[in-house]
């Protein structure tokens, strides 16, 4: 973790609030200065609380004691609980130097009614705010997702992106202040409850890695398997300080205790390694650059095989291209692969 403009979040587990504070307390001992937040993680799992539930006046002082963002330990905003937003707002909008965490369910952002009455308030207390959104797989994926994001993201507010996966890049490009990828899928969105009769006996899933070139976490046996189907593609060598140039597949060749700790390394190195190609000093810029990168995962996922990710389309559609009387493209950044002439079946990119 010591590349430069990262931080970290620490999720409490399954209400583990003084799980998270020790090892708090641990990387500010050991000198950890790069930011740092504290998520109690209250408004996940079937045990989770509402909007309405008070704050934890204790769990903002410990994150104050310890020099660090104050981020409410926030309920669940169910579908159609305006009364619980607005109290979580309001009761921040009495804290002077805190984050309204606000976990939300989908149609906050995809409903244009309920999207609305987000926007209007979160104007009008004016808040920093940090979001999670809701989903069984990826909520960007959904179409009006995005959409609501970027309205939000104009709403002139500070705004943080929690419990993310690559999209966490698109808010970046978009004017979020941060953006937080999961360590793990578990972490990469909110989970919606899970049944009763569901609970328990799930395998833990195999790692995943960041296939720059596609924009996605894909598993590894998934990158092996797909590399021996398409070699020639330039998608499988990496040079990141983990991989160093070898192919992504070379994590699987390592013991089995290994591959996951290898799989974030590569994720994360691969993950600064987008944001640097990105984020410029011009936001409409940023915003035009991810839009072709994600035309550009798009071609490359089609070309190998793998399903239509909505999320790239979704992304495209909500940006939109730039004015009929700004004809120049986006310049083209470090890291781009633009999709041949398709001569043949099995042409090559260059970099």
């Amino acid at each position: 973790m010591n590349h430069p403009g990262t931080g970290l979040v620490v999720t409490a587990n399954q209400g583990n609030l003084p799980g998270v504070y020790r090892w708090a307390c641990y990387l500010v001992e050991k000198g950890y200065d790069r930011p740092l937040l504290l998520d109690a993680n209250r408004y996940g799992g079937n045990g989770r609380l509402p909007a309405t539930t008070p704050f934890d006046s204790d769990w903002l002082g410990r994150q104050r004691d310890l020099g660090l963002p104050v981020l409410t330990d926030s309920g669940y905003v169910g579908l159609g609980d305006l009364d619980g937003l607005v109290a979580i707002l309001r009761r921040t909008a009495m804290i002077d130097d805190a984050i309204a965490l606000l976990p939300l369910h989908l149609s906050w952002l995809r409903v244009p009614s309920a999207r609305d009455a987000l926007l209007r308030h979160v104007r009008a207390f004016a808040v920093p705010i940090a979001i999670v959104v809701e989903h069984q797989a990826d909520p960007f994926g959904v179409r009006g997702v995005v959409d609501g994001l970027i309205e939000l993201l104009n709403c002139e507010v500070p705004l943080l992106l929690l419990r993310c996966d690559i999209s966490a890049l698109g808010a970046l490009c978009c004017g979020a202040v941060a953006a937080a990828v999961g360590t793990r899928a578990a972490l990469r969105h909110l989970y919606p409850m899970v049944p009763p009769s569901s609970r328990g006996g799930w395998p833990r899933p195999a790692p995943s890695v960041v296939v720059s070139g596609c924009l996605s976490y894909k598993r590894l046996g998934t990158v092996a398997r797909t590399k021996r189907q398409h070699p020639d593609t330039n998608l499988w060598g990496c040079g990141c300080s983990t991989c160093e140039g070898r192919d992504l597949d070379w994590i699987l060749h390592r013991p089995e205790w290994m591959r996951e700790r290898l799989a974030f390394q590569h994720s994360l190195d691969a993950l600064v390694e987008l944001r640097e190609q990105l984020i410029g000093p011009d936001p409409r810029r940023d915003q035009l650059t991810w839009r072709a990168r994600c035309a550009n995962a798009a071609y490359w996922r089609r070309e190998v095989g793998w399903d239509t990710l909505p999320a790239l389309d979704h992304w495209q559609q909500a940006i939109g291209l730039p004015p009929s009387d700004d004809p120049s493209p986006p310049p083209r950044r470090p890291g781009w692969s633009i999709p041949p002439q398709r001569r043949s079946d099995r042409t090559t990119s260059p970099e």
